[in-house]
């Protein structure tokens, strides 16, 4: 059983110092789920640190409401689970607990002290931290029971993957690591055009006058900046002929291109190694697995909804005014 650190658990279950110390929040009921209720505070103290990251990187209001909608309905699946654990009498013991806990100290690098200390320094009593716990584990047994023992993935299903993948893929040749700055014209107006390679050409300066590519091709690139470790042979015509006069490190003047403009870094260069299966066999694997798992857990899901009664509150009970997701389109929590 894994389990994630003090201060994330404390976190992710929205248990941090302000609610632990008793500061006042707006309350109410979010949603009714069976005989238990979701908190409007329940979702402030997942939601409100993710809005505040939101609005600075420019969330608009629809943004946060989607967020808050789908945070909610990830607290309604874990009071389905927790009724469902409740009929089923399934519980955590002690034993458990104490094992979990113990568990989470040594992958934090503290002792048993040390763990406590950090979990009060942050406002939440220790008793109320072992019974969020104990929770936790018992929604990860269900989910283990109903979810994972019905998830299969066979060696030819792998296989079948990994030629898929790789079956095509070059013997020999060399594999080039790529950053790039690329930009599109916004129209097909030459002005348009001109604006792109200006744009590529002032990161260009950037670059020239010290900062590193990789942050500039970050910040600045319309497409993704990095290539990572790629064939050649899989490049574009006009990418390869560029790399071709590039030695590691050196970056290229503006290309001016049919769409827009772009500038290409050399990051290094090495001989192709075709992949084998050995090599790609338990990345194809947990591939299948995860993706095999996401869909048992969705059917388990639909299942309870079609067996709790759920009803959400106030502004939470038109997810569709607000842009949320549909109930069941969520993904599953990693509960491993």
């Amino acid at each position: 059983m894994k389990l994630v650190g003090a201060a994330v658990f404390v976190a992710a279950l929205g248990l941090g110092a302000t609610a632990a110390l008793g500061e006042d929040v707006v309350d109410g009921i979010a949603a009714q789920v069976g005989t238990e209720v979701v908190l409007i505070s329940d979702v402030a103290r997942v939601s409100d640190p993710v809005e505040k990251k939101m609005r600075a990187a420019g969330a608009t209001d629809q943004d946060v409401a989607e967020m808050r909608a789908e945070a909610l309905e990830q607290m309604i699946e874990r009071k389905m689970i927790a009724l469902l654990a409740k009929r089923a009498e399934i519980e955590a013991s002690e034993a458990e607990i104490d094992d979990a806990l113990a568990s989470v100290a040594k992958e934090n690098g503290m002792t048993s002290d040390a763990l406590r200390k950090s979990v009060e320094s942050q406002g939440l009593p220790w008793e109320t931290y072992r019974k969020k716990l104990g929770e936790e584990i018992v929604q990860q047994k269900v989910v283990g029971g109903m979810v994972r023992s019905k998830v299969e993935v066979k060696e030819d299903e792998v296989r079948a993957l990994y030629q898929q993948r790789y079956g095509d893929q070059p013997t020999g040749g060399r594999e080039v690591h790529v950053l790039q700055i690329a930009q599109a014209a916004d129209g097909d107006k030459p002005s348009q055009h001109a604006a792109a390679c200006e744009r590529v050409r002032a990161a260009l300066g950037r670059v020239r006058a010290g900062e590193s590519f990789s942050k500039v091709a970050e910040e600045t690139s319309q497409a993704a900046p990095d290539f990572g470790w790629i064939h050649e042979a899989t490049l574009a015509p006009w990418m390869v002929s560029t790399l071709a006069k590039l030695s590691p490190g050196q970056v290229s003047d503006v290309i001016d291109l049919p769409v827009g403009c772009a500038a290409l870094q050399l990051v290094g260069t090495r001989e192709a190694q075709p992949v084998s299966y050995e090599q790609a066999e338990k990345e194809l694997r947990a591939m299948l697995y995860d993706e095999r798992f996401q869909e048992q857990y969705r059917r388990f899901i639909e299942k309870l909804r079609k067996q709790t009664y759920v009803d959400r509150k106030g502004v939470f009970a038109d997810a569709t005014r607000i842009g949320a997701k549909a109930p069941d389109a969520g993904e599953a929590p990693h509960l491993q």
